[in-house]
């Protein structure tokens, strides 16, 4: 089929099922930018618990652009990935530096921005303004390369659409939301795929085939214990980590080196508040969280747990099953 009756098809779809995504409302730049990155590596769900709290928080690029690794990092916490706050807020900089302050259009000056790469380039040129910018991401990809029964060239393949599209901005949604919505990786509906008379992977019977399996890392099985350790005045003592994981945020004591590359405190361990599960990348952990008396302190922090520090999930959740909710973090996950 020509791409041009294929985009037709996919921008029809798009037009009558696109989730309503608060970004979608203006298409305004910095909010499709924000979007983009939160959705990396995160599920679109949990983007919304804390999209619209995270622009309350920095409702320009201006305002982004002026705030310090903690103010960034603590809007951050729970989301993970703790890095691409940093880089998206360097590209906010760069913005106000280097265009004064207005987000280009063009993939060539995106692609220049710290942290935005040629996906999210293309994303915001086809979301944000409308251009013929191709875009491949999991979902794309996924659904090019059922389409077609080829994963070999998936931008170009992406290209050739997006360049017959009567919208690129919706040809380029509607390709996502189909590989979010229909399309999916293990229970594909071909039943509801606009897509699926043209689909050579569901003629020839091979939408598992496509795309190939890749190896995953394999799964780390961690026990942790966690100790807190408190003053008469209510604070908590914890450390700013340095390392490959969480970098740059507040951590509580704790006794093994798995997770954060930092020695573990000396603490006389008292009582066992209980455990929890949590999920770091490929790691699998029961923490353990213990309340205790430290032996020395050099090098730690009494933080006060009401304040808005900047600090991974894992903490909160600590610190709830310790009973110390303090104030709810702004982008605490429900």
């Amino acid at each position: 089929m020509p791409a041009s009756l294929l985009a037709r098809k996919i921008e029809r779809w798009f037009a009558r099922n696109q989730r309503r995504f608060p970004w979608r409302k203006t298409y305004d730049p910095y909010q499709v930018w924000v979007s983009e990155v939160m959705a990396q590596q995160t599920r679109m769900e949990v983007v919304l618990a804390y999209f619209e709290r995270f622009l309350k928080r920095f409702p320009t690029l201006q305002a982004l652009a002026k705030a310090d690794d903690d103010d960034v990092t603590a809007a951050w916490s729970g989301l993970g990935y703790y890095r691409r706050a940093r880089m998206l807020r360097d590209g906010a900089r760069a913005v106000c530096a280097r265009f004064d302050g207005a987000i280009p259009r063009d993939v060539e000056a995106l692609v220049e921005i710290p942290g935005i790469g040629r996906y999210t380039a293309g994303a915001i040129a086809s979301i944000a303004f409308d251009e013929r910018a191709p875009i491949v991401d999991g979902n794309v990809a996924r659904v090019l390369a059922r389409l077609f029964a080829d994963e070999s060239q998936p931008w170009e393949r992406a290209t050739e659409l997006v360049h017959a599209a009567k919208s690129p901005r919706d040809l380029n949604q509607g390709l996502m939301e189909i590989g979010a919505l229909v399309c999916k990786p293990g229970k594909p509906l071909c039943h509801a795929c606009p897509l699926r008379d043209d689909c050579a992977a569901f003629a020839t019977n091979r939408v598992d085939a496509f795309p190939s399996p890749k190896k995953k890392p394999a799964t780390r099985q961690l026990r942790i214990a966690l100790y807190l350790v408190t003053d008469r005045r209510g604070r908590v003592l914890m450390r700013r980590e340095s390392g490959p994981l969480m970098n740059a945020m507040f951590h509580l004591p704790h006794g093994d080196t798995s997770l954060l590359t930092a020695a573990p405190i000396a603490v006389s361990p008292k009582e066992l508040l209980g455990t929890f599960r949590h999920t770091v990348t490929n790691r699998r952990i029961e923490f353990e969280v213990f309340s205790a008396t430290a032996k020395r302190t050099a090098g730690f922090a009494w933080i006060d747990p009401a304040s808005d520090f900047p600090h991974p999930s894992y903490v909160r959740k600590a610190l709830r099953l310790a009973g110390i909710e303090g104030q709810r973090p702004l982008f605490a996950r429900p």
